[in-house]
């Protein structure tokens, strides 16, 4: 049966028998790419939130967003592209944090550190439950969560052209309402079961002996689901205070 992820879709195209990728190797990437994410992160929390410089803060989020959005795409279009763009990529995504960090910080104080404790919590629950197959990353299973995700990206997408061609929103959908902290927390669960979808790659692609490169783009895709979880657990406790 096809692969319901269109990465995997891709392993047997790249397949290398000589040097096939292994778990372990996803699994230190994954964790060197965070470390690089949460580092520079970090390092502009720190100096835009203690000189108060929002521009930067700004600068920061959006230009991690569109640099990590352009390079996860050609990664994942050209997988042997991912040992060149990985590191470029978390130091986009640590940029995007740490703007979007001090932007909620500011807003409202101690919600970066809640959203942060949040998803470190759920993805040790995440892998546990993987880990003892009480979820299981059946096909459809994949195929429930990627249409979901799907989903959420195309109203985002639409959210976006309202606000930058109508300075206008989708109503009640991202406002302070039970509509809005309800959509808020399905998207932060949508996110959560992502991790599933990564965990399964990490071993699939392992199985079908993708190349050495496979390993970097696995931990591309681990570390786009932790920050994507990472912020909507951010819009989701700012809703919970009030924020419309």
């Amino acid at each position: 049966m096809q692969s319901q992820n269109p990465i995997l879709n891709r392993v047997e195209t790249y397949a290398d028998m000589s040097q096939p990728m292994s778990v372990q190797g996803a699994i230190q990437k994954s964790v060197l790419l965070t470390l690089i994410a949460a580092g520079v992160g970090l390092a502009l929390f720190v100096y835009s939130f203690l000189t108060l410089n929002i521009q930067l803060a700004y600068a920061g989020a959006i230009v991690g967003a569109i640099g990590g959005f352009i390079l996860a795409l050609i990664a994942t279009f050209k997988p042997n592209t991912a040992r060149t763009l990985a590191i470029p990529y978390a130091l986009f995504e640590g940029a995007f944090l740490g703007g979007i960090s001090v932007i909620f910080q500011v807003k409202f104080p101690g919600i970066p550190l809640q959203a942060l404790l949040a998803t470190f919590v759920t993805t040790l629950v995440m892998f546990a439950l993987y880990r003892m197959q009480i979820i299981r990353a059946t096909e459809k299973f994949k195929a429930v969560v990627m249409s979901a995700t799907i989903a959420i990206a195309l109203v985002f997408v639409v959210q976006m052209v309202m606000r930058l061609a109508f300075s206008s929103s989708i109503p009640y959908v991202f406002e302070s309402n039970w509509l809005g902290i309800g959509f808020a927390a399905f998207v932060a669960v949508i996110a959560a079961l992502n991790l599933i979808l990564d965990f399964d790659m990490i071993e699939t692609a392992a199985a079908q002996r993708a190349p050495k490169a496979f390993e970097w783009l696995c931990g591309i895709a681990l570390l786009a689901t932790l920050v994507w979880m990472y912020y909507s657990f951010l819009r989701l406790l700012s809703l919970i205070q009030g924020d419309d």
